[in-house]
C-alpha cells in the first residue's frame, strides 16, 4: 500500500486512526490553554507546502518522515517517478520550485480550506537523530564548522596524547550548546528546532496531527481523507520506502540510553527546559529519561 509492500490499510485502521487523531487534538488544545500560548507565537507560514489544487496543506519538521513528505509533494508538483529517482537535485529545491513559501495572509486564506497536517516524532528522538545526522562525524561543511565552534566553547577536557579526540561535538556538548544557544534568545536550527515555535500548533488549527510511531497508517489516512489515493498510494519506490519508515526510527530508539548516559541530570532538566512543552503538546512522557542519565552523586 502506501509505504510498505506488506502493509495492508483496513477499515479498522481507519477508525483507529480517526480515534487517535481526534485525541491528539483534544490533548493539543488543553495543553495549549493550560499554559496560555494560544496566540503567543504567530503563525510560521515559512515552513509550509500548500497545495490549494490538491487541498492539502503540511508543516515541515525536520527529522520527523520530512523525505517521504518532501517526496509526495514532488509527486503532487507534477514530477515523475522516474526523475525523482535520477535528478542530482535537493528534493526540498524541487519542491519549492512547485510549492513556493506562502506569506502569512496565503497561509491565512488556505488554511480553513484544506486538510492541514504535521508530522510529529517524540522529541528527544528527533533531537538525537539531528546530532547523529548532522553533528557527529559531519562532513557538510556547515555543519562541521558549527560542530567546531561547539567544541571550542564547550570542551572542558582533552584527551590525553596520542588518544585520537571524538570527531564532532560529544552529545553532552550539543546539548550544552542548545542550553546556552536557548538562554541567549538564539534562533534555533531548523533541524532542532521546537515544535511548538517552528509549526505554531497553538496558532494553527491543524486538522490533523500525524505521528512517526503510527506513520504508514497516518499517512494513509491523510492521503485517503483528501482523495489523493490515486496520485500517491503506491508511488514511493519500494526500495526507498521501506528505508525511510523503518531505519531511522528503531536505530534512534535504541541509541537513546547510551547517549542520554553522557549527561547528569542537571544538563537533562535544562534541556527539557526548551522541549518539555513538544513532549506535554504532543502527548509524550518525559519521565523516563532520568533513568537514563547520571544520577547527582554519580562517581
Amino acid at each position: 500500500s502506501t509505504l510498505n509492500p506488506v502493509y495492508e490499510y483496513s477499515d479498522e485502521m481507519n477508525a483507529a486512526a480517526e480515534t487517535d487523531f481526534n485525541e491528539r487534538r483534544m490533548v493539543l488544545w488543553n495543553v495549549c490553554a493550560e499554559h496560555r500560548i494560544v496566540g503567543k507565537y504567530p503563525p510560521n507560514a515559512w515552513e509550509f507546502f500548500i497545495s490549494p489544487g490538491h487541498g492539502i496543506a503540511w508543516c515541515n519538521i525536520f527529522k520527523a518522515a520530512s523525505s517521504t513528505w518532501m517526496y509526495y509533494f514532488n509527486i503532487l508538483g507534477g514530477y515523475s517517478v522516474q526523475y525523482l529517482q535520477r535528478t542530482k537535485a535537493s528534493p526540498i529545491d524541487l519542491a519549492r520550485k512547485r510549492f513556493p513559501r506562502p506569506t502569512a495572509n496565503e497561509l491565512n486564506d488556505y488554511i480553513s480550506n484544506t486538510i492541514s497536517f504535521l508530522i510529529v516524532r517524540e522529541p528527544f528522538e528527533r533531537l538525537l537523530s539531528a546530532y547523529r545526522n548532522k553533528l557527529e562525524g559531519c562532513r557538510n561543511k556547515y555543519y562541521k564548522l558549527l560542530g567546531e565552534q561547539i567544541v571550542k566553547k564547550f570542551r572542558k577536557t582533552h584527551p590525553p596524547k596520542g588518544v585520537k579526540p571524538p570527531h564532532g561535538p560529544t552529545f553532552r556538548e550539543f546539548l550544552e550548546f542548545l542550553v546556552s544557544h536557548y538562554r541567549s534568545g538564539g534562533r534555533f536550527d531548523e533541524h532542532w528546532s521546537p515544535v511548538y515555535s517552528f509549526c505554531t500548533p497553538c496558532s494553527i488549527n491543524f486538522t490533523l496531527i500525524a505521528k512517526m510511531e503510527t506513520f504508514q497508517r497516518d499517512s494513509e489516512y491523510i492521503i485517503r481523507q483528501a482523495g489523493l489515493e490515486t496520485l500517491l498510494l503506491n508511488k514511493m519506490p519500494r526500495y526507498k520506502a521501506r528505508w525511510i519508515t523503518n531505519r531511522s526510527t528503531s536505530d534512534t530508539r535504541n541509541l537513546i540510553p547510551r547517549y542520554f548516559a553522557q549527561i547528569d541530570e542537571k544538563l537533562l532538566t535544562d534541556v527539557l527546559e526548551i522541549y518539555q512543552l513538544d513532549f506535554e503538546l504532543f502527548g509524550y512522557n518525559s519521565t523516563k529519561y532520568y533513568g537514563y542519565v547520571q544520577s547527582p552523586d554519580y562517581g
